[in-house]
């Protein structure tokens, strides 16, 4: 169907979407800050308590914490986008009933592959490259670990779903509590204490432990979209595997770097020995910390674009996806100048003595940096697919990576040394890069904006002059009697409503979905302001009702990405 325009006007859609994802970077950052800082201190704490040796075990165990989080990411990132195009939706019944499923299946699969683990840790320590050296610290970490994955796991979705339930500031007071739970205990059982590296492990169970038990007061919250219900499956409900399934890229990603850590432990050992395995555990931390910029400006495309595809808004994902990547680039960038010209800075963190480490970390930091940018945009667009159900594609180019990485690396071995891991990783990470955006066709949307399916797409203060030249553009595109139904429904009341606030700016917007159905779309300021979220405010209580997005010709008023979002439906001709 030939698609007649009224007015595009990108200026209030752009700057609703930038302060939206400012209500998931910045907890997401400080929690970031906390929760991925904390590990880099208990490493800290073991090398400069324990030594050398201990710390090299870290590596050793790093690669089975990342299947943990490769299962706590496929129930986080698959169910909270599930309930993020629930959100867009308004189906809120579907989306408690999908995410107490959920809960229920990461549980059950922590405890069964924890059970496995623990009856073969010393074949799988073997196998993971501990020497005779540090087995024995490595044994002790893993085993506490593992009895503790529950928490961890659980810890690990929660950030995940209650962000895209518009819960960040939760998400940020359980992420600060369980990093000072983790280094404090780090503390006094490393420094105070004197005990053995297991007290490290210890640390971080309890600390994800507290932020488990912060997380339950979203469930006293109104109008939340997770909430713990029946396990029952309705008619026209996707199945766990289905929920699930966005999830798998975030997933893959992890099982990727568990693989790549297991190669990168085979020749950084083989070549150096402790040394080579102490370089593997200072890398690793320092991908921890660039984790923290990454990951805070990348993540939020997922609860962003999904909202926007379960509207049917093709051209609010892209804005987003444009937005988002802008802005990462913008926090990214100085930190990786930073380490590129002065890695010591980042050296100097650990307590290194080993000349061996002191002459090969400097080149390893700079092209770590170097690669997160590259990482930066590979996480960018997989989680653009990941939010529009195109996770097949995004599952195909970490398929790529992990080979390219595995044979990159193994095969420089001989030529580069202790430093044909960084190069493995940079190759296989451009190679991703380049299959995502051809293959996928992924350029669009990146520098130009797109109209896509908007017919028309305005805003500003809703004042008369404004409010007048929306009801023109409306009559272009929709006909006197729907314009009408719009008006009376949906902005006159807004007009005359709290919401309505002098000067606050809204993004009025009219949609052809792909089915041929219209929607007029109403997007305005804060439903919440991000000082609230960060308090734990509430947003107000919302009508629960199942199947929103199927109602034509009646107003639907719910939250969207922490905004207020008005929207009627018409069906297509």
């Amino acid at each position: 169907m030939e698609l007649t325009r009224g007015a595009i006007d990108y200026t209030y859609e752009d700057r609703l979407i930038r302060k939206s994802s400012f209500h998931y970077i910045i907890p997401a950052i400080i929690g970031l800050v906390f929760g991925q800082l904390s590990p880099v201190i208990g490493g800290i704490c073991i090398s400069a308590s324990l030594g050398e040796v201990p710390f090299s075990a870290l590596s050793t165990v790093e690669p089975i914490n990342l299947i943990f989080s490769a299962l706590g990411s496929l129930g986080g990132v698959g169910c909270g986008i599930t309930i993020s195009k629930c959100s867009g939706s308004g189906d809120k019944e579907v989306a408690a009933r999908i995410f107490t499923r959920t809960v229920i299946a990461v549980v059950v699969a922590s405890v069964a592959l924890s059970a496995a683990m623990l009856v073969f840790a010393d074949p799988l320590l073997q196998f993971l490259r501990a020497t005779p050296d540090n087995m024995a610290y490595a044994r002790e970490y893993l085993s506490v670990l593992l009895l503790g994955s529950v928490p961890i796991v659980l810890f690990f979705a929660g950030d995940y779903i209650l962000t895209d339930d518009n819960d960040p500031g939760l998400v940020l007071v359980a992420n600060i509590v369980a990093a000072i739970v983790n280094v404090a205990g780090n503390y006094v059982g490393m420094e105070v204490l004197h005990l053995h590296i297991g007290a490290s492990a210890g640390a971080m169970v309890l600390g994800d432990l507290c932020a488990c038990l912060i997380f339950l007061r979203h469930f006293k919250k109104k109008g939340t979209l997770c909430r713990f219900v029946r396990p029952e499956r309705r008619e026209g409900d996707p199945g766990v595997f289905a929920a699930l399934k966005p999830g798998t890229p975030m997933a893959i990603m992890y099982l990727m770097f568990t693989v790549q850590m297991i190669v990168q432990n085979l020749v950084l050992s083989g070549d150096g020995g402790t040394s080579g395995l102490g370089n593997s555990a200072v890398v690793d931390n320092l991908v921890l910390f660039l984790t923290i910029f990454t990951a805070s400006a990348s993540e939020p495309v997922m609860p962003l674009v999904s909202s926007y595809f379960g509207e049917g808004n093709r051209c609010g994902t892209l804005l987003v996806k444009r937005s988002m990547y802008h802005l990462g680039l913008r926090i990214l960038s100085p930190i990786v100048i930073l380490l590129v010209i002065v890695p010591q800075l980042f050296i100097g963190l650990f307590s290194v003595n080993d000349p061996v480490m002191l002459e090969t970390l400097p080149f390893a930091i700079r092209v770590v940096c170097i690669n997160s940018l590259i990482t930066f945009t590979n996480d960018s667009m997989v989680n653009f697919l990941s939010a529009t159900e195109r996770e097949r594609l995004a599952n195909v180019s970490y398929g790529i990576q992990i080979a390219v990485n595995v044979a990159a690396t193994l095969g420089l071995a001989s030529t580069a040394g202790m430093d044909a891991p960084w190069y493995g990783s940079l190759l296989a990470n451009l190679c991703s890069c380049g299959f995502l955006l051809f293959a996928g066709r992924l350029f669009k949307g990146y520098w130009k904006r797109h109209a896509e399916n908007a017919l028309v797409l305005t805003g500003g203060p809703a004042d008369a002059a404004h409010v007048d030249a929306w009801r023109t553009e409306t009559t272009k595109v929709l006909g006197p009697d729907r314009t009408g139904a719009v008006w009376e429904k949906l902005v006159e009341p807004f007009l005359s409503s709290d919401d309505n606030e002098p000067g606050k700016i809204c993004s009025y917007s009219i949609i052809r979905r792909d089915n041929g159905d219209d929607a007029a779309i109403l997007r305005f300021g804060e439903r919440m302001s991000l000082r609230q979220l960060l308090m734990g405010g509430e947003a107000d209580d919302e009508e629960n009702v199942e199947g929103l997005s199927h109602v034509y010709g009646e107003c639907i008023s719910t939250e969207f990405n922490t905004l207020g979002r008005k929207m009627i439906n018409f069906k297509g001709e």
